[in-house]
């Protein structure tokens, strides 16, 4: 084969709809078929290997995800309201009223002069020109406050949000993560007359879960998923959240005040809290699919091939390596289980037979050649037999 077909055959066009590792992938399969087809030692290394001793493992494991919306949409209905009460936090003026020694005093009102009249027992003097010269004095402290129950019922909530959001979150996509993906194995020991190989070969591709670009299927619902966990744990880390975090949460039932009764913010983080609190499914399901395939012929012919690369770069970095003679006769491959389960799982992939029919066909076909090779050995030993009896007759006739 010149180079100028090899050129054209290699830059056939593929197809331009498939994935682009699978195009890589049909792209080199092709080339190294055209360039081992004739090749002789290819085809003695190939028969080394078809005829060793080789352990393969190959697994993969994915996850089967579902998220049921309702718990979802709750969220996503009240979440402005919650955003609305939180950037917009109900306050009240606390009053604090002390009785103070008059150096501490900070904060002398009205009040403060009408207490002081109604308890003479704070006064040290009077002074001739009529100034009052107290020792002790009611001090005012007025300041604004969030401690109330409204605040705290939106803190306790988002907790509770956080946490049941949270949870769902890191199952769906956190957990199991390192378990994720494709994993292949491959040890072999090889005997070429003049040389031992011992080929070890592992290869792990695990999948990142986390990243939501990875999420093929019901990609709408997890795009939601993310965007709810995103707002709730923003919320979450706001200054009003921190601040309301050292006051007494709340408890079910939530009590009706005026605003949580009338406001429209409140109702919708009301009707929110009975929803979660009410809850009691899981609202999604997340299924580990593992799949231990059999190795197919294809499948074997890449495994190998990859080893007669690996083999021959190697070798072709050793100086003075001695050249292999191919010219050996070829091995004979042993009838394994391994290579049974192999042709049996080509046959019903390929078959498209109902599994009924398939199981008949083979038993039919296994004990049609029992019953056949049996004949045949019933027939050659016959043969035998009778050689035998006329060698034994003319030895007779000779004597």
């Amino acid at each position: 084969m010149d180079n100028e077909e090899f050129t054209d055959e290699y830059l056939r066009p593929f197809d331009e709809e498939k994935d682009v590792i699978q195009n890589v992938y049909d792209k080199m399969l092709h080339s190294n078929d055209i360039a081992t087809k004739d090749d002789a030692f290819y085809k003695y290394f190939y028969n080394l290997l078809d005829t060793s001793t080789n352990f393969c493992t190959f697994r993969y494991v994915r996850l089967v995800k579902s998220v049921e919306e309702d718990w979802i949409a709750a969220i996503e209905e009240a979440l402005p309201a919650l955003h609305h009460v939180v950037m917009n936090p109900r306050k009240f003026i606390e009053e604090d009223r002390e009785v103070v020694n008059i150096a501490m005093a900070r904060n002398i009102t009205t009040e403060s002069i009408r207490h002081l009249i109604q308890h003479s027992n704070l006064i040290d003097k009077y002074d001739e020109d009529g100034t009052v010269i107290p020792n002790r004095i009611l001090n005012v402290f007025k300041e604004e406050s969030l401690n109330i129950y409204e605040n705290r019922f939106i803190c306790t909530l988002i907790a509770e949000l956080q946490h049941f959001v949270n949870k769902r979150y890191n199952v769906i996509f956190e957990n199991t993560k390192d378990e994720l993906g494709s994993f292949f194995e491959m040890e072999s020991k090889i005997d070429n007359y003049t040389e031992t190989i011992d080929y070890k070969l592992q290869v792990n591709v695990r999948d990142k879960q986390s990243d939501e670009k990875n999420e093929k299927g019901n990609n709408d619902i997890f795009e939601r998923l993310i965007k709810v966990h995103r707002q709730v744990n923003g919320l979450a880390s706001t200054e009003f959240i921190t601040t309301m975090r050292s006051c007494p949460p709340v408890r079910h039932p939530i009590v009706k005040t005026n605003a949580i009764k009338k406001n429209m913010y409140y109702k919708a983080c009301h009707k929110l809290w009975n929803f979660i609190y009410n809850y009691n499914k899981v609202g999604y399901s997340v299924d580990l699919l593992k799949r231990e395939p059999v190795i197919s012929k294809e499948f074997e012919k890449d495994i190998y091939d990859s080893f007669i690369w690996n083999y021959a770069m190697i070798h072709n970095q050793v100086d003075g390596a001695e050249g292999i003679n191919i010219n050996r006769p070829k091995r004979k491959k042993d009838i394994n289980i391994k290579y049974i389960r192999q042709v049996l799982d080509e046959i019903v992939r390929e078959s498209g037979i109902p599994d009924e029919n398939l199981q008949r066909i083979v038993m039919n076909e296994l004990t049609s050649l029992q019953e056949k090779y049996k004949r045949e050995e019933q027939d050659r030993k016959r043969v035998m037999s009778k050689k035998v009896s006329n060698t034994q007759s003319e030895q007779k006739k000779s004597g």
